[in-house]
Parts: structure tokens; C-alpha cells; sequence
């Protein structure tokens, strides 16, 4: 007679006949459960105290890569196979955004892979490298792109009041000192992307020409604040007080002195 074995199962010899004895039995013939072996998934951890069909299995894939299905269970199959089971890595994604910065992805977003940050102008890394890593977690590594910082703005003569700090895009009002000028319209220094302020100067206010009727007009640097002149009155004038100098004052004029 011939034995078939069910699926799964398989004879012990390489003839599935049996044969009626003398004894009025059959010869013996056993079907055991086919054998999966070792339970081996790359990337993974697994275990299988039992490799006979219909044994299970279980899997565990290493940090950064992930299953294929939605279950960890591997069964050993009629064929002698283990279920096809699978740990593929992670996949971080190009969806990444970076506040004032832009990421380039040159390849592969898989765990390990790398991309390159490049920050807006006016915004600098945070570190040495702008490179970004994709991690186990399938989550890219960080960076952030601060403002750069123009540090303390410092203007002779003239006090500085910032807006908001010393970082782009801030501003910060310049106040010049009495008997000082802006040396241009605005009186507003703002922090570039370069990491320095715009230039602002305060200048001394210019008194201009001094004229002294009956007088002629030395000065001594100049007609800018703080500067003096000194006054000669000619032949027939006197000084109307003490002093015969004129000092540029910081209203922009000259002190008064008249040659009477």
C-alpha cells in the first residue's frame, strides 16, 4: 500500500510503500512535521525553540529598520520554509523642514544616510557641520539656523538703545551726543547678514564761518564743535567782554562776540 503524507508532513524513508506482514501488521511508516531549520532574518533578532511545521517564530528587528508586516510572528510553512519576513531600514523622507534653512538631499534617506543644511543669509548653524543625519528613530538628526549675531553696537559719541537684541534683523537707534550729527539721514543702524552693523558716525556740528564786524577771526581746528576762535578786534573796536575767543558751541553756533 502507499502512504501520502498530509501537507506539512513528509515519510521517514525514501518509499512511501508499506507492506502487510506476516505477523497480519503493516510495516511501519511515520510522517513527521517538515523541518524549517534555523530561523535566520538579516537585520533582525529571532527566535524559534520549535523549526517543525507548524511552529512559530518570533522576530525582533535590530533599531533602525523596521518589519514588513504588521506582525512580529514568522510561521514555518507546509514547504519547509519560513513566512517571508523582512526588516528594511527606516526611511527618514525628504519633508524635512529647517526654519530660515534649506536641506539637499544627494542620495538615499534611508538610517545613516546624510543631507547637507544650507542656512538663509542673515543665519548661521549651529555647529561646525550643517550635515544632518537620518537616525533609528526616522527622525533626522537636528540643526538650527539662528540669526547671526552683530554683537554690541558702539557709536562715538552717541548712545545706542536696540530693538531687540543684537541679532539679524534688529535694529538700533543712535542718538548722537549733544554737539554731534548723524553723518546721514537715518538715525537707525540695522544688523546685516554679514554679522555687522550698517555704519553710523556722529559727527560735530559745524558752526561755519565765524564773522565779527570791526574783528579779524582766527581758529584754532577748525569749525566743528568743540573748536574756538580767537577774535581781534581792529584798531578802534574793543572786545564787549572779557574773553576775546568764541567757542562752536553744540547748538551749531558760535558764542557771541562783538567788537564795539
Amino acid at each position: 500500500a502507499t502512504i501520502t503524507c498530509s501537507s506539512g508532513y513528509t515519510a521517514n524513508g525514501a518509499t512511501q510503500i508499506i507492506t502487510c506482514q506476516a505477523t497480519a501488521t503493516w510495516s511501519s511508516v511515520s510522517c513527521p512535521a517538515v523541518d524549517c531549520m534555523a530561523l535566520v532574518v538579516a537585520n533582525a533578532v529571532s527566535a524559534a525553540p520549535n523549526t517543525r511545521y507548524p511552529s512559530v517564530g518570533t522576530v525582533t528587528c535590530n533599531p533602525g529598520y523596521t518589519a514588513n508586516g504588521a506582525s512580529s510572528n514568522v510561521s514555518c510553512l507546509p514547504s519547509g520554509k519560513w513566512e517571508n519576513f523582512t526588516c528594511a531600514p527606516v526611511d527618514c523622507g525628504k519633508s524635512l523642514r529647517v526654519t530660515q534653512g534649506s536641506p539637499a538631499f544627494s542620495g538615499s534617506t534611508t538610517v545613516n544616510s546624510t543631507a547637507n543644511v544650507t542656512c538663509n543669509q542673515g543665519y548661521t548653524d549651529n555647529g561646525a557641520s550643517q550635515m544632518i543625519r537620518c537616525q533609528v528613530n526616522s527622525m533626522w538628526s537636528s540643526v538650527t539656523c539662528r540669526a547671526v549675531n552683530c554683537g554690541t553696537l558702539r557709536v562715538p559719541e552717541a548712545t545706542v538703545v536696540t530693538s531687540s537684541g543684537t541679532r539679524y534683523p534688529t535694529y538700533a537707534m543712535v542718538n548722537c551726543s549733544a554737539g554731534y550729527t548723524a553723518n546721514g539721514g537715518s538715525l537707525t543702524s540695522r544688523c546685516q547678514t554679514s554679522g555687522t552693523w550698517e555704519t553710523v558716525t556722529c559727527a560735530p556740528v559745524n558752526c561755519g564761518t565765524l564773522r565779527v564786524a570791526g574783528a579779524t577771526v582766527v581758529t584754532s581746528g577748525g569749525t566743528r564743535h568743540p573748536s574756538y576762535a580767537l577774535v581781534n578786534c581792529r584798531t578802534g573796536y574793543t572786545a564787549n567782554g572779557v574773553s576775546l575767543t568764541s567757542r562752536c558751541q553744540t547748538s551749531g553756533t558760535w558764542e557771541t562776540v562783538t567788537c564795539a
